[in-house]
């Protein structure tokens, strides 16, 4: 059976106590130092991941304000090329209106010259054939200035010979 001496018994209680201190004063000091080193530099990456996710959170929602602001901002630019092409259509419009409405005055004008024109060339040919008429007629000749004057006041008065 198994022998049990108190003095080895003491020896190996004496022997555990002195590794145990010695082992707690160089070996537990140093391993919980760098278990704690460990600790502080995983909070550290922890905290340092932290502020860079709260980093890129701020960077996202600058990028949608930005992104938003330039939507917004395309919208105004195209609302405003639609109120100046809208602008200068009316005025392209209202310009040739008023070159058509300038164009028009201009001709109905030329028309009422020409028309004058013609009827005075008409008044001239009938006051021709009218002197030719009754000088044949009269069978006299008489002074073509006359006649003229004389034709010309007749369709003056209209035509009427009272």
């Amino acid at each position: 059976m198994l022998d049990f001496d108190i003095w080895t018994v003491i020896f190996s209680v004496i022997n555990i106590l002195v590794l145990f201190f010695f082992l707690k004063k160089f070996l537990f000091g140093r391993v919980n130092a760098m278990l704690e080193k460990r600790a502080s530099m995983v909070q550290a990456d922890l905290d340092e991941a932290k502020q860079r996710i709260e980093e890129a959170e701020a960077l996202k929602k600058n990028y949608k304000e930005t992104l938003s602001n330039a939507k917004d901002e395309a919208r105004q630019i195209v609302a405003d090329a639609q109120q100046m092409v809208y602008t200068q259509s009316n005025e392209i419009t209202t310009a040739a209106q008023q070159e058509a409405a300038q164009m028009l005055s201009k001709a109905q004008k030329q028309i009422a010259l020409e028309r004058q024109e013609f009827l005075l060339d008409v008044q001239g040919e009938i006051a021709d054939l009218a002197l030719a008429a009754a000088s044949k007629l009269l069978e006299e000749q008489l002074d073509d200035e006359k006649n003229r004057a004389l034709v010309n006041a007749f369709l003056s008065e209209g035509g009427d010979p009272s």
